[in-house]
């Protein structure tokens, strides 16, 4: 699901979900964003990690960047993101985040090879 600026919440999600920011059928350019997520805390209980997997066809040559925000989007999309990793030229890459921010999404910086791109959130 791509962010879309005539809906611009976040998708809350809870512990145990997995979320796609970028499924491999989606039509996606230079500049991309995914959806925000917004992770839910329960009760007295802190939250815990999300990982995030990051899954080309093939080989690429692109770049693509995780952000955490506290702050929540509004139309004009994300705001005030903080860039918590960047992915760049590898086929498959990971990353685990425990910082607890409020909101996270996805930017495609830019892609000139390696076809579909898969990228997976995963509460724990």
């Amino acid at each position: 699901m791509l962010f879309n600026i005539a809906r611009f919440g976040a998708q809350a999600v809870g512990s145990g979900d997995t979320v796609t920011l970028f499924a491999a059928a989606d039509s996606l350019v230079a500049g991309s964003q995914s959806v925000v997520i917004a992770p839910a805390d329960s009760g007295p209980v802190p939250r815990g990690l999300i990982t995030f997997q990051a899954n080309f066809a093939s080989a690429p040559t692109a770049v693509v960047e995780i952000f955490g925000s506290n702050t929540p989007p509004t139309a004009a999309g994300p705001q005030n993101g903080v860039i918590l990793t960047t992915f760049t030229n590898t086929q498959a890459s990971n990353y685990t985040d425990n910082l607890a921010f409020a909101f996270y999404w996805a930017q495609l910086v830019s892609q000139s090879g390696g076809g579909a791109l898969t990228l997976m959130a995963h509460l724990n």
